[in-house]
Formats: structure tokens, C-alpha cells, sequence
């Protein structure tokens, strides 16, 4: 069999996996440092090819992909998710594809864009002059907001109070890596399906965070299965579980039932706000960083938006907000790394991939590669000003190929507008004195938040 290079024996693989735990970035980089772009690493019946090759990750994920399912990495997250988009496969996947689609199109979006301006007015006007406000907090609760408003309408504060604890406690348990410390232990003994198990044995410990998880689980569907309840009886159209409700299969004419639209809804909360919430957050550290960059997104916002906040057709016009959105997203993907398995053997470029592989797609440093990237460490947005300047598969913060996110213009029109209302009315100023470090769990966010001190403009 023609590998790609890697580490040969099972110790090093052990200790190669113990420093991936410990320190991801420096595990994927001393990887393709020392082996090149694409890494081969043994592990028995479960192998693992990296990959920080954009050739081939458009392989895996668009050539090829047919030949690929959603790694053994995803089992965890069907606990939470069901059998969303996220984790579905096959014609189930194709078929929830189709319907959701069908709500999250432009036109469905631009509708429900004031919702965005309303809820972002909502939280600057706490906003008291010369506080010290902590940006990736007040992220995290206005996506979450403005995610469930636009996909469930407006929740009463007690049940707003349930869906913030609720997605709360399940994002804190999936960015625990216990489940990973398991599965390394259980590979000394001869067990078939070592996720399952460590899932299982997991599920089973006697944790504070297990027992608040467990019950975030169910709190969370009480309340989507009642507001579908609701809906359907209603039978309105504000919203985009409303649009959901109405859909129907272009092939078999069937709706989503009750369980289905659980799923999505849940899909939809927590991928969509975390995502865009730790974006916007490594977007302002990226701001405060680069004064002349911060002047010119600030020049171009107050340019163009003419009112109070932002309307529809001003967003289009901000083009250097966008790139420098676009450009946060490149050195700190929100999602920094993709996987999928090879549901047989296959080949990735000339290279063998047994069956079974769980194939990852480095998103962080394919984005970072001097491959693709001119002074790719350099936070430099004009170069998403150029027309073709990177390779397509070079730059993938919303995955790529069938399975590339339905919400990406909703997180870019709910971004951008967030920035230019945010700084149409404040001058913003770091409160910290050091870069922020990459906490890698779900999402790649700031660990030390982003706190800053804000001064209201006279307008």
C-alpha cells in the first residue's frame, strides 16, 4: 500500500496524540512540518490522514465526496444535534438539505434583517460611556438572540432564560476533551467500537457538567417541541421555522415532521450563533490590533450608513468591512478543522486511504499555508479585494463542496451589520494588554474574551 508519510510506531503515535490534546495548533503544524501536506498516522483499525493540501481537501470534500461520511468526530455531537444537518447522511441529509434550503434563501433573509438591527440596538444600549465591555460576552448573547428570534420569533424571558442555560451547558460539555482522553485509554484493549463506548462510559460519569447536560438536553427540546406545536397550529409566516413548517420534499411532496424540525431548530441555534459569535470576536481583536485597518472600517461605515443603523442595501456596500471580516475568518476560522471517513478504500492524489480513515481537513493551516497565501501570517484584508487571489479550497471557514453551510449569508449580513452599528456609534479601545489565546473545542474562540473600553460618537 502507497501511505502518505507519517509516524511509524504505535509509541510515537501515543505521544503524538497526547500532544494533540494538550496543544492542537502545534501538533497539526509540527505534523505537516516534519511529513509534508498530507500525514498518514497508524492507530490500528482507526488510521487518521491529515490534510493541509487545498488539492486534496477539494477532493475529499467536493470531487469525491460521495465516498466520504461524516467522521467517527461527529458521534459525540448526535447526542445534541440528532440527525440535523450537521449529522445526517445520505438520502435523510440530501432530503433535510432541500427543505432547509428553501427557507434560508436571500430573499427569506432580507426580510427578516431588521430582526438583526433591532436585537444589536437592544444590546448597545446598555452600553454606558467609558465602561469596560467584554466584546466576545456580549457576541456570544447577541447571536444567540438574533438566531433564536430569526428561527423561533420572540421567546418570552423565561424561556430565554432556558435556551441561553440550555445551549450553555451543551457547548461547555462538548468543549470538554474528556471523551478524547478516553478514547486514547481504551485503545489498549480490544474494544470494536471505542467511541461508542467512550460516549457511553461518559454519559455515565458522575459529573456535575454530564448531570447539567443531560437535563440542558431535555429542557432545550421541551421548549422547541412546544414552539412547533405552536407554530403549526398558528400557521404563520414570521419566522423561519414558520417557512420550515410549510415546507415540502421537491420529490415526494412530504414535510418535515416534528422530530426533524427539532433537530434542524437545534442545528440552527447553536452552530449558527457560536460560529458567528467567535468570528466577530476574533474580527475586533483583529480591529484593535491593526489601528489603520480599524480607521478605515470605521471610515467606510460612517460613510456609507446614513441612519441609525445599517439597511440592507448599505450592507452590500460595505466591501472593506467585509474583507476584513472575510480575513479574520482566515488566520481564526471559527471552525478550524473538517473530518470525514472513507466509507471504503479510496485514494487521496496518488495515496492509499483504507477504509474506515477518518480524513481531516486543516482548515486552520491550510488558511495560514505560504502555499496559498502571500505573507500569510499578516492580517492583511486587501487581498480579498483581488479577483482569483486564492485557490478556492485554500480558504474554507464555512466548509466547502455539498455540505457547505446553508446559513453562510446569514452569518455575513448578520456580522457585517453588527460591526458597521457597532461602530457608527462608538469608538472602541482594547482593555488588554496581550494577544488572546486559541481556545480549540468546538469552535476556536478567544480564551481570555476581548474587553474593551467604548466611547459614544457624536453623530
Amino acid at each position: 500500500m502507497n501511505y502518505p508519510p507519517g509516524p511509524s510506531s504505535f509509541w510515537e503515535m501515543i505521544r503524538l496524540l497526547i500532544k494533540r490534546q494538550i496543544d492542537p495548533i502545534g501538533f497539526y503544524e509540527s505534523m505537516f512540518t516534519k511529513y509534508g501536506d498530507m500525514v498518514f498516522i497508524r492507530g490500528g483499525k482507526h488510521n487518521f490522514l491529515l490534510l493541509n493540501n487545498a488539492d486534496a481537501i477539494e477532493q475529499v470534500l467536493q470531487t469525491d465526496a460521495k465516498q466520504y461520511k461524516k467522521s467517527t468526530a461527529y458521534e459525540r455531537f448526535r447526542l445534541i444535534f440528532g440527525n440535523g444537518l450537521l449529522t445526517s447522511e445520505g438520502e435523510v441529509w440530501k432530503k433535510q438539505r432541500r427543505m432547509m434550503a428553501g427557507a434560508f434563501t436571500v430573499k427569506n433573509i432580507e426580510k427578516l434583517y431588521p430582526l438583526i438591527n433591532e436585537e444589536t440596538e437592544k444590546m448597545i444600549s446598555h452600553w454606558k460611556e467609558s465602561d469596560v465591555v467584554d466584546l466576545a460576552e456580549e457576541m456570544n448573547g447577541l447571536t444567540l438572540q438574533i438566531i433564536s428570534r430569526t428561527m423561533l420569533g420572540e421567546l418570552r424571558d423565561e424561556e430565554k432564560k432556558i435556551l441561553r442555560a440550555a445551549v450553555q451547558d451543551m457547548l461547555k460539555y462538548l468543549q470538554t476533551s474528556r471523551h478524547l482522553w478516553l478514547q486514547l485509554f481504551l485503545l489498549i484493549f480490544p474494544i470494536k467500537d471505542r467511541i461508542a463506548f467512550s460516549i457511553k462510559i461518559e454519559s455515565k460519569l458522575p459529573l456535575k457538567s454530564t448531570r447539567n447536560f443531560f437535563k440542558s438536553i431535555d429542557s432545550i427540546n421541551h421548549l422547541v417541541h412546544r414552539l412547533i406545536e405552536t407554530r403549526r397550529l398558528q400557521g404563520r409566516n414570521e419566522n423561519l421555522l414558520d417557512l420550515l413548517i410549510r415546507m415540502t420534499d421537491s420529490d415526494d411532496g412530504s414535510g418535515m415532521t416534528n422530530g426533524q424540525l427539532r433537530d434542524e431548530v437545534v442545528n440552527v441555534l447553536i452552530a449558527g450563533h457560536e460560529t458567528t459569535s467567535n468570528a466577530l470576536s476574533w474580527t475586533f481583536h483583529q480591529l484593535l490590533k491593526y489601528p489603520e485597518v480599524m480607521s478605515k472600517v470605521t471610515t467606510e461605515v460612517r460613510t456609507i450608513i446614513q441612519g441609525e443603523t445599517p439597511t440592507y442595501e448599505e450592507i452590500e456596500k460595505l466591501i472593506y468591512t467585509k474583507a476584513v471580516f472575510q480575513e479574520s475568518m482566515r488566520l481564526y476560522p471559527p471552525f478550524w478543522r473538517i473530518s470525514r471517513q472513507a466509507q471504503g478504500p479510496t485514494k487521496v492524489q496518488e495515496f492509499d486511504v483504507p477504509e474506515g480513515t477518518d480524513v481531516i481537513a486543516a482548515i486552520y493551516t491550510v488558511q495560514r499555508s505560504p502555499l496559498y497565501w502571500s505573507e500569510p501570517l499578516m492580517f492583511r484584508p486587501e487581498r480579498f479585494l483581488e479577483e482569483n487571489a486564492h485557490h478556492k479550497f485554500s480558504y474554507i471557514p464555512f466548509g466547502a463542496g455539498p455540505r457547505v453551510c446553508i446559513g453562510i449569508h446569514l452569518a455575513m449580513i448578520e456580522a457585517i451589520s453588527i460591526i458597521a452599528t457597532c461602530l457608527k456609534k462608538y469608538d472602541i479601545a482594547p482593555a488588554f494588554s496581550s494577544d488572546p489565546t486559541p481556545l480549540l473545542s468546538l469552535t476556536m474562540q478567544p480564551k481570555e474574551g476581548c474587553k474593551v473600553k467604548i466611547k459614544k460618537v457624536s453623530l
